[in-house]
């Protein structure tokens, strides 16, 4: 039986550049990073016209997203050397930095809160076993790829995400990083923040939005598409959306224990949530009110927007 198929499509296309280097590498890393944030593009009813891989000549670009969400371009390889990509989890937090964009231009309180919280939800489906749509692994997988009724692909995905966390809670340490990795009780704790703050502050340096014009960004987006080879994305198998929404709404659950009952999830109207977690490892409970800010007065991308990234 043929899976069955979502019509939801989130992220229209793909674009990576030709005549370079390990293009199918590219193109699935593309993919890869897409299905990463799905879940937090389908909760606050976000579109991603085309994602795109760019080469800029500026060599501390990271990220650019062109008329709030109409094109997203990221750098996936190391500048100097277009054979070496850059990890995974660098090009995804790239990714969710520009999606910020959407809705929010200035990197202003309304943005790093924005933020935080598509991190700390980020992280959140990583712990729950989340390696995204389509390329789940084999623990995930339902019924050898065959159709399965949706209540159930979300039952066993919901059992095998609460084995995993129960696993997952013996074995770790006191903290987690952004990414789902264990901070070891003999780390020195105080470097794993500095890291940390590093991590973002590199990330933050890498959307210079203030060092081009309208008209150069608009430049830099024409040339990643005309050296580029665009793929249309497929259907997502709703089996697979499936399992990636339990997991979503167990990665809620966990919300809503922490900050109690006053707990307001994202949605299109009110994408921050409940405001916004964190990205620094947490070994105490952090004190947080309850009570959500003010609904931004413009949540809906109107007009045409571009952001960049940079890498200092």
């Amino acid at each position: 039986m043929i899976a069955q198929k979502e019509y939801d499509a989130l992220v229209l296309s793909y674009t990576h550049l030709k005549n370079f280097p390990r293009q199918d590498e590219a193109l699935h890393t593309l993919k890869k990073v897409a299905s990463l944030v799905k879940p937090i593009i389908r909760a606050r009813g976000w579109k991603v016209a085309e994602l795109a891989e760019f080469y800029p000549d500026q060599q501390n670009l990271l990220g650019l997203n062109v008329n709030r969400g109409q094109k997203i371009l990221l750098r996936l390889r190391h500048a100097g050397d277009r054979t070496q990509f850059l990890p995974v989890e660098q090009v995804t937090d790239t990714m969710l930095h520009e999606l910020c964009h959407i809705v929010h231009g200035p990197h202003d309180a309304k943005f790093h809160a924005l933020w935080d919280q598509l991190r700390d939800e980020h992280e959140g489906l990583i712990m729950k076993g989340y390696t995204g749509e389509g390329f789940l692994s084999q623990g995930h997988k339902l019924g050898g790829g065959k159709g399965v009724p949706m209540h159930e692909a979300r039952r066993l995905a919901r059992v095998a995400a609460e084995q995993r966390a129960e696993k997952a809670a013996r074995t770790r340490g006191s903290g987690q990083r952004l990414g789902g990795a264990p901070i070891q009780r003999d780390q020195d704790i105080r470097q794993v923040i500095a890291d940390a703050i590093d991590r973002r502050n590199r990330t933050e340096r890498g959307c210079g939005s203030t060092n081009f014009t309208e008209k150069e960004m608009q430049t830099i987006s024409e040339t990643a598409t005309r050296n580029g080879f665009r793929t249309q994305a497929e259907e997502d198998a709703a089996n697979e959306a499936a399992i990636s929404q339990a997991l979503w709404e167990l990665v809620q659950e966990d919300e809503k224990r922490k900050y109690g009952d006053d707990y307001v999830p994202p949605s299109a109207a009110f994408p921050e949530g409940n405001g916004g977690g964190t990205f620094l490892p947490t070994f105490t409970e952090p004190q947080r009110s309850n009570t959500p800010p003010p609904v931004p007065e413009c949540t809906v991308p109107t007009g045409t927007f571009a952001s960049k990234r940079m890498d200092m």
